[in-house]
């Protein structure tokens, strides 16, 4: 059986981050991930602030990379839309893009990259972590549980009735410009839309909505692209001779917004990113929290730090960002609440601002300023 003292369950932005740090602080780390290639995934692709401090911190030129830049945040509902400003200056750029990009600097560093491995089970036996991928295990000293959206089967998450889609379009040159500098988000009964411009000026349509919605409009692109433009003026613009980049929506079923894991896995198995957080994607700070959980389990590894300190000292910090974005979580889910709250964004767009603040990651530059001690015996 092959052993690598670290491993990264998953090649995501927390597993990559978790190898990246790791290896380029002399600790060996394996990532394991289930896709060949660079693959879309189910995300909004908007970087706060937090998001792109981080990935700064790990190396990536985001600018370089053709990030975008955003300022405005634009809230719709029916026919009727407000703008508030950003209280920072977001980002967009595509995970295609990103993910690789940290995979790649991962690997630079000194890190071993395994594509096209499905992880089955992950498990802590007498003191180290065993992975078990088809008739392929490995072992090592801890692991970090990257999986994303998707959980292993013995170390579940809750259930929820979210489902969770993304497109990328090719938008006309009219509401190109209409939406250059903007994250826009969209309600509607069931669900919302969301929308932002990034590299090379195309735009990812991220939505989520309610199983039993799903259910009523089905999942094809024509019928669900029909009802988000019933549903918002501004979706219907967007939409408008849009050309879609490939035929089916991606997708993801059963998110649990709001989840934090408290119940440890084992001493040696760190959560990160959605196995750790699951906040809501209307908040566009999961990829934030994703970068920061994941150089914080590397980082906790390197100063001989267990997992359910990480995890406790972790889930304290973002208990008071998911208290806030579960309120507006709520909101959004309350159909009577939607063109009150459009009418209210309108009215005070600072007060919007300042909510926006209030649903961001505290305390992150941590990671970018404590002192990362080696243990002894970490090094190859």
């Amino acid at each position: 059986m092959p052993e690598t003292p670290f491993i990264a369950v998953g090649g995501g932005l927390a597993g990559a981050a978790f190898a990246l740090e790791l290896a380029r602080h002399g600790a060996p780390a394996l990532v394991l991930e289930s896709t060949r290639t660079a693959h879309h995934k189910v995300c909004g692709e908007f970087l706060s602030a937090e998001a792109q401090a981080l990935a700064t911190y790990l190396g990536l030129d985001l600018k370089a990379m053709g990030a975008t830049s955003i300022a405005t945040f634009r809230l719709a509902s029916g026919r009727s839309h407000a703008e508030a400003p950003l209280p920072f200056r977001g980002a967009g750029l595509s995970r295609y893009r990103l993910d690789q990009a940290l995979l790649d600097a991962a690997e630079a560093a000194g890190a071993e990259i395994v594509r096209g491995v499905t992880v089955g089970e992950l498990e802590a036996l007498e003191g180290r972590v065993v992975v078990t991928a088809g008739k392929r295990r490995f072992a090592g000293r801890a692991a970090a549980l990257a999986t994303g959206k998707h959980s292993l089967r013995a170390l579940p998450r809750p259930p929820s009735d979210m489902v969770g889609f993304k497109i990328q379009l090719r938008v006309t040159q009219v509401a190109l410009r209409h939406l250059a500098g903007v994250v826009q988000l969209a309600m509607f009964d069931g669900g919302y839309v969301g929308a932002c411009i990034v590299e090379d000026d195309l735009v990812p349509l991220c939505w989520v909505l309610h199983r039993d919605l799903l259910q009523r409009i089905g999942a094809d692109w024509p019928a669900q692209s029909a009802y988000f433009s019933q549903s918002a003026k501004i979706v219907a613009e967007l939409l408008h001779d849009a050309v879609p980049k490939w035929e089916k929506p991606v997708a993801v079923a059963a998110i649990p917004y709001g989840y934090l894991r408290s119940q440890i896995i084992a001493p040696t198995i760190f959560p990160v990113g959605d196995q750790l957080a699951v906040i809501p994607s209307l908040t566009g700070d999961g990829m934030a929290i994703a970068l920061y959980s994941g150089i914080a389990a590397a980082q906790a590894v390197l100063a001989g730090e267990d997992a359910a300190k990480f995890q406790e000292r972790l889930v304290d910090r973002l208990r008071p960002q998911f208290r806030w974005a579960g309120i507006v979580n709520r909101l959004f889910d309350t159909r009577i609440l939607h063109r009150p709250s459009v009418a209210f964004a309108g009215a005070l767009p600072g007060l919007v601002t300042w909510i926006a603040q209030s649903t961001r990651l505290r305390g992150f530059e941590d990671v970018m300023e404590r002192p990362k001690p080696i243990r002894s015996g970490l090094k190859a």
